[in-house]
């Protein structure tokens, strides 16, 4: 009878599993090929051991496990190149979701707003979340969970983020005590929350954006000091306690208005360091049905992951964040989930040109040699490589996408479909060379591409045997000519650093910068680049042999909005 019990559970348990579906959608803002092909260079790929594919050593990201690929375009409806506002809602809402650059899944043209993916998933059941290491409500994750005519309004995408119902977004804008600040609800001034959201509470929410949660001019440090997991202030080296947002006129809400006590009382678990967020009861989202988890960790977008490592330990990873979103969300629904992932500061780095070869009054200067600090944090800076930057900010999303990968391919969490993909590529992304110590070529630039050419010893003739004398391979050491990096640890990750200063290190350039795209006469590392209109690679993978991610192949090129629909199909929510 015990054993019929046991056979029962294990049943009902098996039955559960293969009703539960998941989606989990990565995106790497920005992302192109070029900084995924640097990354694997800077882990060893073509150094002894790791030169063929068939080496036990040879290295490829979780990315390239990823069974299936495709290409897309990425044009808004506008615009040959997108922005994130419409890149991201392409996804969201599919055909629907081809709109202008800077709207965020709203049809400027009917004044109406779009549903998305999450939205629908929500009203079917299933749990929903939006990860990224940019501000939450910047474009990309707003695109799932909000709707407004221009991604720069911030401050009104947050509280929509939290509102589900008219009453509750009406109590934001009425709940401004100060004199000093506009207040009180105005539906000329402050619209009203779009009928998609109506209904649709967001389960996780996790990434940066303090500054549209907090409000102006007022005494917040009870959610704005970083506080780990037992309530205690967070301190750096020098005993300074650390804040979200600095309390001056120039940051913070354009209003009075603390988003986060009300996200609080609305029942989401307010935290904003690592400690907390990695030490969470899990508890506490099985027992209480509407129990939500607001992580907010900067006042703007999360550190670089370089600067990250150096100057703010205390903020979470993006592999951090989807494991705690993914263990928060399978116990909201037993149906299963969807989960948006951004890997968003890939884009800034590219935008900010934190590369190597630059051009300044028309001439190339070569910044192979200069410290990188494209967030320009005032300071005892390390040496740091602008290559640096964008390898370590590439492998963090990797490492999220290998928790992603691993949840899926194991079939105790049900069906679950993987795909990762990027809103549009940016900065015209290159891997061009190898810095070079010796200056080889004799042209100051101490770069290079190629092994020095093969050499024989003795006297060279035309028609000698190959085999007489010796034959010197270009770059006789034992690795020959290939990037040189040694792996370091640094919270349970293993990240590349080049091995020395002078070490053969990989040199990225950016085509799009303000001198090449016609925008300004320098090019500096502080200076935006631009978005290119260059196609995306998509990656697909799930746990029922390919069934749906396979849907990417075969079919040639893609559009971005041919996404969407195989992740509706999937979730069995209607197409329109």
């Amino acid at each position: 009878m015990q054993k019929f019990a046991i056979f029962i559970t294990v049943l009902l348990s098996h039955v559960a599993y293969s009703q539960t579906k998941n989606v989990i959608l990565c995106i790497g803002d920005g992302f192109g090929i070029a900084p995924k092909t640097a990354t694997r260079m800077a882990l060893g790929q073509g150094r002894e051991g790791k030169k063929l594919s068939t080496d036990i050593n040879f290295k490829i990201l979780a990315l390239d496990k990823l069974r299936y690929q495709a290409t897309a375009t990425t044009h808004s409806m506008n615009s040959w190149i997108t922005d994130s506002a419409p890149g991201a809602s392409a996804y969201a809402c599919g055909k629907n979701g081809k709109i202008d650059n800077e709207v965020i899944s709203f049809n400027p043209a009917t004044n109406q707003s779009i549903e998305t993916i999450l939205e629908e998933a929500k009203k079917q059941g299933y749990a929903v979340g939006l990860v990224t290491t940019t501000r939450i409500t910047h474009a990309t994750p707003a695109a799932f969970g909000s709707h407004i005519w221009n991604r720069e309004l911030e401050d009104f995408i947050a509280a929509q983020l939290i509102s589900s119902t008219q009453n509750e977004y009406e109590e934001i804008f009425n709940s401004s005590i100060s004199p000093n600040s506009v207040s009180g609800y105005d539906q000329t001034r402050d619209w009203i929350l779009p009928q998609p959201k109506i209904g649709v509470e967001i389960d996780v929410l996790l990434g940066g954006g303090g500054k549209s949660f907090l409000p102006r001019n007022q005494n917040y440090s009870k959610h704005d000091t970083i506080k780990d997991k037992s309530g205690k202030a967070i301190t750096d080296s020098l005993g300074n306690i650390q804040l979200l947002v600095k309390k001056d006129s120039k940051t913070g809400r354009i209003d009075n208005i603390d988003l986060v006590s009300i996200a609080k009382n609305r029942e989401y678990t307010y935290i904003n360091s690592r400690d907390a967020l990695i030490n969470i009861d899990f508890k506490h989202f099985e027992e209480k049905k509407n129990a939500k988890l607001l992580g907010i960790f900067n006042g703007s977008h999360l550190s670089y992951e370089q600067d990250r490592q150096v100057y703010k330990p205390w903020e979470p990873s993006l592999s951090d964040m989807i494991t705690i979103a993914i263990e928060v969300l399978k116990r909201k629904s037993k149906k299963g989930f969807f989960l948006m992932v951004e890997g968003g500061r890939i884009d800034h780095l590219e935008h900010a040109n934190a590369g190597a070869i630059v051009m300044i009054e028309n001439k190339l200067v070569v910044k192979v040699d200069s410290t990188a600090n494209p967030d320009g944090i005032i300071g005892n800076i390390p040496f740091v490589y602008g290559s640096d930057y964008i390898i370590k900010e590439v492998l963090a999303f990797d490492y999220a996408v290998e928790v992603a990968r691993k949840f899926t391919l194991n079939p105790k969490n049900g069906k679950t479909l993987l795909v990762s993909t990027s809103d549009h590529e940016c900065g015209g992304s290159a891997v061009v060379s190898l810095h070079d110590e010796a200056d080889k070529h004799k042209h100051g630039t101490k770069m290079r591409t190629y092994a020095d050419e093969i050499h024989k010893t003795g006297i060279f003739k035309n028609g000698a045997n190959p085999t007489d004398g010796k034959i010197l391979r270009g770059d006789i050491a034992t690795n020959g000519w290939y990037p040189d990096y040694v792996m370091y640890d640094f919270q349970g990750k293993k990240y590349p650093k080049p091995a020395s200063q002078t070490a053969k290190r990989i040199v990225i350039s950016y085509a799009s910068n303000p001198y090449t795209n016609g925008n300004g006469s320098e090019c500096k590392q502080t200076e935006s680049g631009n978005h290119t209109p260059q196609d995306v690679v998509i990656y697909a993978d799930d746990t029922m042999n390919g069934k749906f991610a396979s849907q990417i192949s075969g079919k040639g090129l893609l559009d971005n909005t041919d996404i969407h629909p195989i992740l509706k199909k999937f979730l069995k929510l209607k197409i329109k």
